[in-house]
């Protein structure tokens, strides 16, 4: 007789609703979960235990393994977590994500199809560059702390309208401007010696930040990239790497080490979710099934308090209970599913429709 699933307790970095998702799928299996956060944030009200940053060795102490929802948690308690041998994933992928330079980089040096890009000391020397080098068409990033669009900034032959910048004293990354037919993205999971990815969605974005998705797009070649850089990164757990499409060639954007927005449609698509899929990575566990139940999509509902009755005659909502709405904040997204591309396509427009009348404010 084969012994039973052993009881874990997990301990989350970060309490967004990435691991609220996190923890509510993870209720399907015997698990306890402790979260290091705001006790109001989502993840602490689902928990069966909330703990303050400064108690995060108490938490990571009582655990068998540690995760974060998030890459930009706190630093002290993901080095604790490593030397206790719990973290996974590892510390290595959260340490290119704290500088855009040190991912970029690590791509490149490593084979990844990536645009070209220079690393210069501050706001000064970049707008320099991107003049000389990139002919003032390109986006300037700032090297730290930035995600959803924020520390970027896109200029297409106007450079004056950005001089302030020459007063910023950072790190920043000149890229060259991509003209992509479209933007994609892929979640993978590497377990122990297993590796699956999800089907890639065609995603919309807007000033930096995912607006709503859709699938199955199929791309033997984001899969390919996908396996091939979680093993280089020795990675365990459940990864989001979003792409520029050219002419049926890619270049990677960026990537995610942990679950990402783009995957919010294997909730409703797809037979196991990528947070599921993440625990039984970390967790030693066989990783499920990622097969595409039916075409899906997903909208991000964005600096609303709440949002219309009638998106629920449309799709699934996920309202993730945040006290206040702020412009750009993601307050829940919505799940839909359709016989063909076409009605998924079509839901989604009515859902904008509902959410957003007078248009999207960013």
């Amino acid at each position: 007789m084969k012994s039973s699933l052993p009881s874990y307790k997990v301990c989350i970095l970060g309490g967004g609703q990435l691991g609220w998702m996190m923890i509510l799928e993870g209720r399907k299996l015997p698990l306890t979960f402790y979260v290091i956060a705001n006790p109001e944030e989502p993840a602490c009200r689902v928990a069966d235990k909330c703990f303050s940053e400064e108690n995060y060795k108490e938490a990571i102490d009582q655990c068998d393994v540690v995760t974060f929802e998030f890459e930009h948690v706190n630093e002290e308690a993901l080095e604790y977590a490593q030397e206790s041998g719990k973290l996974l994933p590892k510390v290595n992928s959260v340490e290119l994500k704290r500088e855009r330079y040190k991912e970029k980089e690590f791509l490149r040096d490593h084979g990844f199809p990536v645009p070209r890009f220079k690393v210069v000391q501050d706001g000064e020397e970049a707008l320099k560059v991107l003049k000389d080098e990139f002919n003032n068409v390109g986006v300037l990033k700032q090297s730290r702390g930035g995600y959803d669009g924020k520390g970027q900034y896109f200029i297409k032959g106007d450079p004056e309208k950005y001089q302030f910048l020459k007063n910023v004293k950072c790190k920043f990354m000149v890229e060259e401007f991509v003209n992509f037919d479209f933007e994609a993205s892929i979640i993978a999971t590497r377990g122990r010696g297993e590796f699956k990815a999800y089907t890639p969605s065609f995603n919309y974005n807007e000033k930096g930040i995912l607006v709503y998705n859709y699938g199955p797009y199929y791309n033997e070649e984001m899969v390919k990239i996908a396996e091939r850089l979680t093993k280089e990164l020795d990675y365990i757990g459940t990864m989001g790497i979003e792409f520029f499409v050219m002419r049926n060639k890619v270049l990677i954007n960026e990537f995610a080490p942990r679950v990402h927005n783009t995957g919010h449609y294997t909730l409703d698509g797809a037979f196991t979710s990528q947070f599921e899929q993440h625990l039984r990575a970390i967790l030693g566990m066989e990783l499920g099934e990622t097969t595409v139940l039916k075409p899906f999509g997903m909208v991000n509902i964005l600096g609303r308090p709440s949002f219309p009755p009638e998106v629920l005659k449309l799709g699934k909502v996920y309202w993730y209970g945040k006290e206040e709405a702020r412009k750009r904040r993601k307050m829940g997204h919505v799940n839909v599913v359709g016989e063909d591309l076409e009605e998924v396509k079509q839901k989604i427009d009515k859902i904008m429709q509902l959410i957003y009348p007078e248009g999207l404010d960013l």
